[in-house]
């Protein structure tokens, strides 16, 4: 294995060689048949940069802004990025499926395959070590990640990580290459090290110094070379090292390896040290949300449904804003370790709320696990179907309006798991495990706006903090855009910000940051109702702030009681209205609609002149 490698010619699915090649896995650089391609300005690199670190899912513009100027965008930034997309589009021309860039799904997506860009190539070979996957065969996994590890040419995206945004993914990225590494390492070590590969393990510790899986093999390396003095004398670097950095202890495993060495107990040494171990596989998910918090039970309930194989499909439903993807996403992450094939992201619907086609859906999940639909005689929902049945992946599949959207998409064998967010609860897959999320509590709320603007301001005025979290609901979505706008306005009290809320002509006006706009995704929710109930709903915005009756309702939306009963329970489904008290009879059920819905039902009965039912006579409305 050598720690950097060279260009190596690659083929795409249908035998020929790719016309494109796209390198991240050390400087940027991109060739066309064989040709180094001249990019253009650092700042167009840096949006390649980007879309490249996030290759087959979107980016939005907000985080092409961020890894161009890092939170002092100039009046012209987004113009300026559409002129990069625009200058990186005619450059890279097209993909046999479309445009190399497009722009759905809230962002710029660049499309490649696993044949082009190094990094997939890299996943696409890591993933097929697996089948020699053993201790019996060690040193031919350790050949194959040797191959794979020979595609990295030094830092991911040396010299062009002057911003945070294209850091913090160029890091992702090495964290993904080093893990391989250690894989590497360790099978080496199980076939039996030699000098060369412990030299070659102690130059990449020289750069990450404090991994102490990667010391482990270190001086299991050293030990097996004969060198156990050394081996030993590493030990005491890191613990010296970690206690006047971090004034941490070494590992519970680190400390058992340098107990076996101590002893020359060597048998222990090799059972203690590093073992070979199925590699973890790619992630391809969102990037995680720095400043989550809250949802510790929710997130428990994913954990123990999915972690353990207990389930193999989640369903997360609730109202608009509630922090459904955010979830989903956040428990992805921190359930990689038990997904050994990979864990996935895929939306069902472009930006403009278009449904993807089924075909378009499987092909970019193929695209994304490394499977090319060209090379296999099937359509690519079946071909996703067999790569189901012989993998344990977990799928996300984010926004589904219905369960026909979803089913083709589910592992029909296998062990794969599926987590669905949706606003509604999906009741047609009758066997699946469902996670209702609701808005936050006043703890949560306020824990969230500290994240985005400091304990400081939150504790200066703590009551104008929580007047403002209550004001829009406890919403997860509102307090955030809350925040970030609070963020850019350091200058103003939390006071003066409360008293601009409470005064504006509609809360939901002050409810925008950026290209989020929270009265934006409600009215998407409430055009994806059937016609019928869209107008109950308009109709149920007259109604005061708070918890309303069967009766109350049924007089507000003109209907008799078994009728507004339908409606109700379809507004119900559709996360647009709750239930708190669950245990009565239909009669007796007391139903309340969230606040910040409750704001946007008023604006939309106010715009329809929709009278207010006190005014009009208490006769009980019936059907025709």
């Amino acid at each position: 294995m050598q720690a950097y490698g060279i260009y190596q010619q690659v083929v795409g699915g249908d035998g020929r060689p790719a016309r494109f090649r796209f390198e991240i896995l050390g400087l940027l650089r991109v060739l066309e048949h064989g040709h180094i391609v001249d990019l253009g300005p650092r700042k167009q690199q840096l949006v390649l940069a980007a879309l490249l670190c996030n290759a087959n899912f979107p980016v939005t513009v907000d985080t092409l802004l961020e890894s161009l100027w890092e939170g002092r965008p100039p009046r012209t930034a987004r113009k300026n990025v559409q002129v990069y997309i625009s200058a990186l589009r005619r450059l890279l021309g097209t993909t046999p499926a479309g445009p190399r860039i497009t722009h759905q799904a809230g962002g710029y997506i660049l499309s490649v395959d696993h044949t082009e860009l190094d990094w997939l190539q890299f996943e696409a070979m890591v993933r097929d070590s697996r089948r020699l996957w053993g201790r019996e065969r060690a040193s031919d996994v350790a050949r194959a990640l040797g191959e794979a590890l020979a595609l990295w040419r030094g830092p991911v995206l040396a010299g062009m990580r002057g911003t945070a945004g294209i850091e913090q993914a160029a890091q992702r990225l090495e964290d993904r290459v080093l893990t391989v590494f250690e894989d590497w390492a360790e099978s080496e070590l199980v076939a039996g090290a030699s000098l060369d590969v412990a030299e070659q393990i102690a130059a990449v510790v020289q750069r990450h110094p404090f991994r102490e899986r990667l010391r482990m093999c270190q001086m299991t390396a050293l030990n097996q070379v004969g060198r156990r003095t050394e081996a030993l004398a590493v030990f005491d670097e890191l613990r010296r090292s970690l206690a006047s950095e971090f004034g941490l202890e070494p590992g519970a495993a680190l400390m058992e390896l340098h107990r076996s060495l101590l002893s020359d107990q060597r048998s222990l040494v090799q059972s203690s040290g590093p073992i070979l171990r199925r590699p973890a596989a790619g992630c391809l998910l969102p990037s995680d949300i720095p400043a989550f918090t809250g949802r510790g039970g929710p997130m428990r309930e994913v954990g123990d449904a999915l972690a353990a194989g207990r389930e193999r499909l989640l369903v997360i439903s609730g109202p608009v804003g509630v922090g459904k993807t955010t979830l989903a996403v956040h428990a992805a992450h921190r359930l990689q370790e038990h997904f050994p094939d990979g864990c996935y992201y895929i939306r069902l619907s472009h930006e403009d709320g278009a449904l993807r086609s089924l075909t378009e859906i499987s092909s970019q999940l193929l695209w994304a696990v490394g499977v090319s639909a060209a090379a296999h005689d099937a359509d690519p929902p079946i071909l996703w179907q067999r790569w189901l049945a012989g993998h344990r992946a977990l799928i996300l599949i984010d926004d589904a309006r219905h369960e026909s959207a979803v089913r083709p998409l589910l592992p029909e064998a296998g062990e794969s798991a599926v987590v669905v967010t949706a606003r509604t609860r999906l009741a047609g897959l009758g066997w699946a495990c469902r996670l209702t999320l609701p808005a936050f509590s006043t703890a949560e709320a306020l824990d969230l706006l500290r994240r985005i603007i400091g304990d400081r301001r939150v504790d200066s005025d703590r009551g104008s903090a929580k007047r403002i979290v209550a004001l829009v609901g406890r919403l997860p979505l509102a307090v955030r855009i809350m925040g970030d706008r609070l963020a850019g306005l350091d200058h103003v009290p939390l006071r003066e910000f409360l008293r601009r809320m409470e005064s504006a002509p509609s809360l939901l006006d002050e409810l925008t940051v950026g290209d989020i706009a929270l009265r934006t995704r409600l009215a998407g929710a409430i055009a994806d109702l059937p016609r019928p109930t869209d107008n109950a709903f308009r109709r149920l915005g007259v109604l005061p702030l708070g918890c309303f009756t069967l009766r109350d309702a049924a007089i507000a939306m003109k209907l008799d009681d078994e009728a507004a009963v339908r409606t109700l329970e379809s507004l119900l489904e559709a996360s647009v209205i709750a239930a708190p008290d669950a245990e009565t009879i239909a009669h007796d059920v007391v139903y309340e609609m969230p606040l910040l819905t409750h704001v946007y039902a008023r604006e939309l009965a106010d715009a329809a002149h929709v009278s207010d039912p006190a005014s009009e006579p208490a006769v009980r409305p019936v059907r025709g």
